[in-house]
């Protein structure tokens, strides 16, 4: 990879009414860059950290070509922050020469928009989108990318589950790798390189929605797969399940469809297919009085049931799942199609939570995943289109919140919760890490509700 950077970016002045703690919020944007500017320094203390403090068993936190967990999610930590002078995007530069490197010399999984050659891709377009550079090395990206959706795309099958969701979804599947190269094809790449591409997986996607099939002697929707959302979880769905989240299941692929119909690239059926999806969401959702809540999926016997059971409380909010991030979806498609019953259903999705205080959320750290910082950014996203004056007090509460959480004492900043670290734990990602918590902060402080990286989270 060649050093195409520009370096004569330009901070944007203050304006006037920005929110009460964003001079706070960039300083704390700013320390955490500063201990995320050496690449070899942070994967090393990223790895030593965990042999200190997690099970011998667990999987190392840091995966050199993760979006999640590696160079590529840290790249944006720069590539996507309001530039503070030359530094900023040499040091996103140094990640992307890192990641290429190793991309180079190594064999990495081909599919996906969060690992490999994928999260190479998305990190270096929005390097290219903050400089200017890049431009040879998003051509050669671009084509690979093209390539693997032609060599993997699937037919959708007409009798039997889908093996696992991992074939649709956002993280692993054709939605995340589909929304790369609309971005390519909506954000003037010079060329319609890639559209086809792009209506291969519109297409698939829309066969995903006709119709239904017979499993286990029960209609269900071909988006059913046959497997558990979670490795643990098999005893509670041993028929598979229905997923419902933003990250790995039914609300990715319409945030795409949405995405590419505001672009202006259109397939056959592709109304219907959202009309399909959405009132797929309105069938899972369950009331509470005159809010609604989704869970994140649905056993057979919950489908058959038409319930997940009787508890009425709404599950921690969070990007990955439940409101509001399949909120921000049904939302994508209201705005797309110019659909007020659909801008009411994203308002009704949002009364509870923003009844409830924040303390009653279950939200335990600052991650952009399933913490604060993803619904400090999805609720900003959200508020453009909904009028409720409790969104911004609630999301200037959780900026304090985020920004009460940072400690100089942690190599990153902060400490969120992790399955395999039973103290939490400090690391640099972008989903569950110092990174992405720096990127939300960021936006909210210079006010930007769509922010460019935020496109990998199909939110915008």
């Amino acid at each position: 990879m060649t050093d195409e950077r520009r370096t004569d970016v330009v901070t944007p002045t203050r304006g006037a009414g920005e929110p009460p703690h964003a001079e706070r919020a960039r300083a704390t944007v700013a320390r955490v860059l500063d201990r995320l500017a050496d690449p070899a320094a942070v994967a090393d203390d990223t790895i030593a950290i965990a042999a200190r403090s997690w099970a011998p068993e667990c999987a190392s936190p840091w995966s050199e070509l993760s979006l999640s967990s590696g160079c590529p999610g840290v790249s944006l930590a720069f590539g996507g922050t309001t530039p503070r002078g030359p530094e900023h995007t040499v040091r996103a530069h140094a990640y992307l020469k890192r990641a290429m490197e190793v991309m180079a010399r190594e064999d990495f999984p081909t599919g996906g928009m969060f690992d490999g050659p994928g999260a190479v891709a998305v990190a270096t377009l929005v390097a290219h989108e903050a400089t200017g550079g890049y431009v040879s090395a998003l051509a050669r990206l671009d084509d690979h990318r093209r390539r693997v959706i032609r060599a993997t795309l699937p037919r959708p099958r007409t009798h039997v589950p889908l093996v696992s969701n991992a074939e649709f979804e956002t993280v692993r599947g054709l939605s995340g790798m589909g929304r790369y190269l609309l971005a390519r094809v909506d954000g003037g790449s010079g060329t319609d390189a890639g559209i086809d591409e792009v209506r291969m997986v519109l297409s698939y996607l829309v066969g995903l929605t006709e119709g239904e099939i017979t499993h286990r002697g029960r209609r269900v929707p071909r988006w059913w797969a046959s497997g558990a959302p979670k490795i643990g979880q098999e005893a509670d769905f041993p028929a598979g399940h229905l997923n419902l989240g933003l990250s790995h299941g039914v609300a990715g692929p319409l945030a795409l469809l949405a995405s590419a119909w505001r672009a202006g690239v259109r397939v056959p059926g592709h109304q219907a297919a959202m009309e399909s999806l959405v009132a797929l969401l309105v069938r899972c959702a369950v009331p509470t009085g005159e809010a609604l809540w989704w869970p994140p999926s649905y056993s057979l016997d919950q489908w058959a049931a038409g319930s997940p059971g009787p508890d009425p409380r709404f599950p921690r909010p969070s990007w990955c799942y439940g409101v509001p991030g399949v909120s921000r979806a049904i939302q994508l498609a209201a705005l797309a199609l110019d659909r007020p019953d659909w801008h009411e259903l994203t308002r009704r999705s949002l009364i509870g939570l923003l009844a409830t205080p924040i303390s009653e959320w279950g939200v335990e750290d600052s991650a952009l995943c399933h913490g604060r910082a993803g619904l400090l950014h999805l609720l900003g996203l959200l508020g453009e289109h909904v009028d409720d004056a409790r969104l911004p007090v609630v999301r200037d509460e959780l900026a304090a919140l985020i920004l009460d959480g940072y400690d100089d004492e942690h190599r990153f900043g902060f400490r969120v919760a992790m399955t395999d670290a039973a103290v939490g734990a400090d690391i640099p990602s972008f989903l569950e890490g110092a990174a992405g918590v720096a990127l939300a902060l960021d936006a909210y402080a210079e006010g930007r509700a769509r922010a460019g990286w935020d496109r990998v989270l199909m939110v915008a």
